[in-house]
């Protein structure tokens, strides 16, 4: 009886606390003009707490396809060091099928504030505007016990093998009071 009482205690205490997300910085680049540029890359505060990112990519060669991404969270620790996930994936078949639970945790939270809704190929340039960091709180702090500090989302793009952009958003996870 008194086991069960302290594990009802312990699941009541982690049920109060609620990551906080914000994002801390933003940075794209391209390895390849000819493919592709960014015009725009940024975070823009709302208010003290939350702050949303917009990113532009314009497309020079058209159309991709055959387009691969590579994943990887890395977390804050006397430098940035590997956590958790380190993932290669075909983009194309991924927005086909969407089966990758991990992949497709990343997608939900940009795909309704984004153009990157269809297969391949792409023949437009890509926009992802106004991801705010609600988008995140909903998803990973409510499912994932994920441990409070600074981490780096690292995503490399190639098409036909070649890499040509990237895009590292880093953010800071700090537990706050659930709200009643």
């Amino acid at each position: 009886m008194r086991k069960v009482f302290y594990a009802l205690i312990i699941l009541e205490l982690l049920s109060l606390n609620v990551s906080h997300v914000t994002f801390t910085n933003l940075k794209c680049g391209t390895y390849n003009r000819k493919v592709a540029e960014f015009q725009k890359c940024y975070i823009k505060a709302v208010n003290r707490t939350h702050k949303y990112v917009d990113v532009y990519m314009k497309v020079n060669q058209i159309p991709l396809d055959n387009i691969t991404l590579n994943l990887k969270v890395m977390r804050y620790d006397q430098g940035y060091k590997p956590f958790f996930i380190d993932i290669t994936f075909d983009g194309c078949q991924f927005l086909k099928s969407q089966k990758n639970p991990i992949i497709k945790f990343f997608y939900e939270v940009y795909k309704d504030n984004s153009n990157i809704n269809h297969t391949c190929p792409i023949n437009h340039d890509i926009i992802v505007d106004h991801v705010w960091t609600g988008n995140i709180e909903a998803g990973i702090s409510k499912y994932v016990p994920v441990i409070n500090g600074d981490y780096s989302i690292e995503t490399i793009f190639y098409s036909n093998k070649r890499r040509f952009g990237f895009v590292n958003a880093y953010v800071r996870l700090s537990g706050r009071p659930k709200d009643i």
